[in-house]
Parts: structure tokens; C-alpha cells; sequence
């Protein structure tokens, strides 16, 4: 007797345990491959499984693998950089931030929102609500090695991301730019390509065009001795500075020169050696 009663309230354990695990509106959705891979395990009104909590994202594999660690209207989604750090993607690929719902290399991406400041700082990027730069490609404008030359990196050296920002970070930076040939600004400080008088003084600026000195941070022609260290000054009397210029100012300028002796051309007029 005691033995039919045991069983009996067995039985009705078990029916109830198996009435409220049917009772479970996800049920289906834990037990669904799209749980575990995508961390959908919450079912909507209509039955549909989604992604119900961040917990449940953080749980699949869309997290481990993507990054995809918070629930955002029922997908997991990547939102900060950190998830995406943490996550194999970042290691194997280099998509550690979050841009979108997803990872990416942020380092060689390009927004058009950004591609005004992109040709004019460098910040080629939205980050944070703002368009910043991230790496090399950004302040040379260009996803190749080689920076574009109307980039800030070709123009002025500054190749360089640090802090959001381009900075001429090295001398070779500077080196590579259109302005250390043009005006002698190879030298990095603080940040920015700057010329130092030994270097003008050493440069074909010096011998070709009398920018021998400097002035604003640039190579530059400030004196009469300026011009009268560089070559045009006894092939053409280009001897005296003007408006930081090498011209021929007078006859005198003129009458010492090769070109005076060669083609006769030894009056000045406006500024240069004429017959």
C-alpha cells in the first residue's frame, strides 16, 4: 500500500517538473543552434527567438568570435571597442573597434562623413562622434604605404597618429614631405616639421635660391648675404634680398656676374640682368 502511494506521488512529481519546464516560453529557443552561435534564446510575442539580454550575448559565440557582446533590438552587436578587443576577430584580423553593431580595423576604414577633414588633418575616421585619425593611412589619406601628396603627411610630414590627431612624430617624417624639399622643414619638434638654420645653409634652397637663413620655421631669404651665398647671384646678379626674394637690384649687381660677361646682359630691370 505504502508502496503504490511512493509511486503514485513520484508520478505526480514528474508531471508537474515536466508541466512547468513546458511551461517555459524559451524553451525552444535554448535548445536552437541560433542560441549558442548568435545568442538568440529569448522567444518575442510571436514565438521568434531573439537576443533577449546582453547575458545571453556574451554567452555565444557571436561574442567570443565577433565581438557582438550586447543585445541591441534583438541582435547581439558589438558597442564599445572593448568587446571587440577581447574578441578572436581582433586578434586574427585587426577589427578591435566598434563601429556600427560591428568590428572593424578602424585603422583603415574611411567615413565620407569625414572626408573633408580627412584631406585637411588627417581625420579620417568617426570615432566618439568625431571624425579623428587612428594610424598612418589616415594622415597620408590613402589606404596604401604610399601617402597621397596632397595629404597632411605628404604636404608637411605630419605621418604620424597620435591622440587623434597627425604629428610630425620623427626627422623621417619630415623628410618625406613636400615642404622639407621646398622649404627646408625636415627637422620634427613638438610635433611639426620646422627648418633649422644649419640645414638651410647646407641645402640646395641655400646654393640655388639665397634661403639661407630662417623665418616662420621655414628656410628663407632675409638678407643681402643670403642671396650672396647661392650660385644665381654670380650667374645672374640675383644679389640682393627683396621681399624675400634674390633680385638684381641695381647695374652693380648685374656687372659682376657671368651673365653680364657671357650674354651682355648687365642692366638691372625689375629685378633681373637685361641687355
Amino acid at each position: 500500500m505504502l508502496t503504490s502511494r511512493l509511486a503514485s506521488y513520484g508520478l505526480a512529481v514528474a508531471f508537474i517538473s515536466t508541466g512547468l519546464l513546458g511551461c517555459d516560453p524559451n524553451a525552444e529557443c535554448k535548445e536552437a543552434k541560433a542560441c549558442k552561435k548568435e545568442g538568440k534564446c529569448t522567444a518575442d510575442e510571436t514565438g521568434k527567438c531573439k537576443a533577449g539580454s546582453d547575458a545571453e550575448c556574451q554567452a555565444s559565440d557571436a561574442c567570443r568570435v565577433d565581438g557582438k557582446c550586447s543585445a541591441v533590438d534583438g541582435k547581439c552587436q558589438a558597442k564599445t571597442d572593448a568587446e571587440c578587443q577581447k574578441s578572436e576577430g581582433c586578434k586574427k584580423s585587426g577589427a578591435c573597434g566598434a563601429h556600427e553593431g560591428i568590428c572593424v580595423s578602424l585603422e583603415t576604414l574611411f567615413h565620407p562623413e569625414c572626408e573633408k577633414s580627412c584631406k585637411s588633418d588627417g581625420h579620417c575616421v568617426k570615432k566618439d562622434g568625431k571624425c579623428v585619425a587612428l594610424s598612418k593611412y589616415h594622415c597620408g589619406a590613402s589606404p596604401s604605404e604610399d601617402p597621397m601628396p596632397a595629404s597632411v603627411c605628404g604636404k608637411s610630414g605630419r605621418c604620424t597618429a597620435k591622440d587623434g590627431n597627425c604629428i610630425a612624430a620623427t626627422d623621417d617624417d619630415c623628410k618625406k614631405s613636400k615642404n622639407c624639399e621646398k622649404a627646408g622643414q625636415c627637422t620634427a619638434k613638438a610635433g611639426k616639421c620646422i627648418a633649422v638654420v644649419e640645414q638651410c645653409k647646407k641645402s640646395k634652397l641655400c646654393t640655388n635660391f639665397g634661403m639661407c637663413s630662417v623665418k616662420d620655421e621655414a628656410c628663407a631669404v632675409t638678407s643681402n648675404a643670403d642671396c650672396q651665398e647661392s650660385a644665381r647671384c654670380e650667374l645672374e646678379g640675383l644679389c640682393t634680398a627683396k621681399d624675400g626674394k634674390c633680385i638684381a637690384a641695381s647695374d652693380a649687381d648685374c656687372k659682376k656676374s657671368n651673365i653680364c660677361k657671357n650674354a651682355k646682359r648687365c642692366r638691372a630691370v625689375q629685378g633681373v640682368c637685361a641687355m
